[in-house]
């Protein structure tokens, strides 16, 4: 049987300003067995935050009850973090807040799904 990875680039060089947020368009997980993982890149002198909501019908999205912050603090870097997710949803945004409330952060994210 074979695995088949998809990497989505759901951010592209985004800047989002002090206190800001950024939300990606909806991903759809159709078809997948349920592993995500996010490659990042962050610049600027902000800071960010990376959580999840997920839907089912691509319209309406909320928090999963037992959804955790996906990384947050993360200043200048990269990184590849795994999305924890036990809701099963059909669709998954991504929301990028600046938490430091004095500048502005750029983000670039890769979504990969399996």
């Amino acid at each position: 049987m074979e695995n088949r990875v998809s990497v989505t680039k759901i951010f592209d060089s985004v800047e989002i300003a002090a206190s800001g947020v950024s939300t990606s368009a909806a991903q759809n997980l159709n078809g997948t067995i349920g592993y995500q993982s996010l490659q990042y890149a962050v610049t600027g002198s902000g800071t960010v935050e990376l959580t999840f909501q997920v839907s089912n019908d691509g319209v309406t999205f909320s928090t999963p009850p037992d959804a955790a912050v996906i990384i947050s603090g993360v200043t200048v870097g990269t990184g590849l973090v795994q999305i924890e997710m036990t809701t099963i949803a059909k669709y998954i945004k991504i929301i990028a807040t600046e938490t430091g409330g004095a500048d502005s952060v750029t983000i670039t994210i890769w979504l990969s799904v399996a």
